[in-house]
């Protein structure tokens, strides 16, 4: 299909009110707006335990359904797993094959068969489908610190992917089952370890990408993998002539946006995604920033408190209904790497207010780029998401509930040693109950919910 056809088939869908459900994209970051949020109901505490030794531990873990999770180790192996109730095992391994900075990315090929899309060391697009590898040069080397976005919106499925580039550029990849190439490419000077994400920002049914951009050195503090940070959010528009810069927001020196997933999702009142991330400056410390259109443009809508001095840090996980009483609170990890007081804040006018706190939890490892070791999810099936951390000694998770303006600790499970891979929330089992699967550093772990 050629690429105007492509772009108006997807422009329809979404018109028709199709697109928005990220549900469909079984990726553990919950959808494409990064959103990490995941859809289902489980049976915690009540779970099956199936874990399954490593020679070398893992570091990114996806669903693949049914009945399968696809990793990538420290090395660049690529792994696929089989999970049945009689245990997990090994389908096939792929001897570094791809960057391990990069999570893989799952794609949809020709329909309903789905696939893996990963970033090979050398910036060539790796396709993996049906037992089948290949590796592609699609006109332009991806960036191998970060993973392409797949455009599926719903019931919109995309056959193409947005990227970063080496240079910083946003490539829109097209033809993905039966030859990958570059259709569309804007100079965004995006972060190098940038991930893209995608919703429709103001209400028009067009989707916009959003990605952290204008690399700058000017904050020393190395808490995302090195000592780059962005200093503007990118927002692009997708339309049926490609890729187009709609607007960009500018922090000013020595501010820099500390993040490397912008986090689209409704805050406060009205449905509309907006867009969340992590101010720093060296005199404040770090800060939760809500951004959205405002006269055409991409304006601060609503903050947080600051920590009030720098080299502290602020790891938002995502938003999500946690009380139930309809209201979205934005849910974050202050200071993950020293002491980690959970956040639950709400937006009331311009400011985000926190609402509840618990300490002594460790979303992030300091110096990694895995910003997905926490997720939101109702685990335990009764209509309440649970937010999903490490404990401070990272050998444990613990589901927290808000209950009464409190977090209460609901469940936990005991690892063999520290986390190491991202939390994947998914159905993996087939049975229509959401299971939870984690890495340490010797064991990968599935956590089975039962009926």
């Amino acid at each position: 299909m050629s690429r105007p056809a492509v772009t108006a088939a997807l422009l329809l869908a979404l018109c028709l009110g199709q697109g928005g459900d990220g549900a469909a994209w079984p990726l553990s970051e919950g959808d494409v707006s990064g959103n990490r949020v995941a859809a289902g109901k489980g049976s915690f505490p009540r779970w099956q335990a199936l874990s399954l030794a490593t020679e070398v531990p893992l570091r990114w873990l996806v669903a693949l359904p049914p009945h399968r999770l696809a990793a990538v180790d420290r090395e660049g192996t690529l792994w696929i797993f089989e999970v049945s109730r009689a245990g997990l095992s090994v389908a096939a391994r792929y001897g570094e094959i791809a960057s391990p900075d990069g999570p893989p990315a799952v794609v949809r090929l020709d329909g309903e068969k789905r696939g893996l899309a990963l970033v090979a060391r050398d910036g060539r697009l790796v396709v993996w489908s049906d037992g089948a590898l290949r590796s592609y040069d699609v006109g332009a080397p991806l960036s191998r610190l970060t993973a392409p976005t797949p455009l599926i919106l719903g019931s919109a499925h995309w056959d193409d992917l947005l990227a970063v580039a080496a240079d910083g550029a946003v490539l829109l990849i097209g033809n993905l089952p039966a030859g990958p190439r570059v259709v569309s490419r804007v100079d965004a000077r995006a972060l190098p370890d940038a991930r893209i994400t995608v919703a429709d920002l103001d209400g028009d049914g067009i989707p916009e990408a959003v990605v952290l951009s204008d690399p700058t050195e000017r904050y020393a503090h190395g808490a995302l993998g090195d000592g780059v940070e962005a200093s503007s959010v990118t927002v692009l528009r997708l339309s049926p002539h490609g890729l187009s810069i709609r607007a960009r927001h500018v922090v000013l020196a020595p501010a820099v946006i500390e993040d490397l997933v912008p986090i689209l999702a409704p805050v406060g009142e009205g449905a509309r995604p907006l867009v969340v991330v992590t101010r720093s400056s060296p005199q404040h410390g770090a800060t939760v920033v809500v951004l959205g259109w405002n006269d055409r443009a991409l304006q601060p809508l609503a903050e947080g408190p600051t920590l009030g001095q720098g080299q502290q840090w602020t790891h938002v996980l995502g938003a999500a209904d946690l009380a139930g009483d309809g209201t979205t609170d934005i849910v974050a990890v202050r200071n993950p790497h020293i002491g980690g007081v959970l956040t639950a804040y709400r937006r009331r006018g311009g400011a985000l207010v926190p609402v509840a706190q618990a300490s002594g939890y460790s979303s992030h490892l300091f110096g990694s780029r895995n910003q997905d070791q926490a997720l939101i999810a109702d685990f335990d099936g009764n209509g309440r998401p649970e937010v999903v951390v490490p404990r401070q000694s990272r050998e444990a998770l613990v589901a927290l509930e808000l209950e009464g303006g409190r977090f209460i600790e609901r469940w936990s499970l005991a690892l063999r040693s520290p986390v190491e891979s991202n939390l994947v929330a998914a159905d993996l089992s087939g049975d229509g109950l959401v299971d939870l699967a984690v890495a340490d550093r010797r064991l990968l772990h599935v956590f089975l919910s039962v009926r």
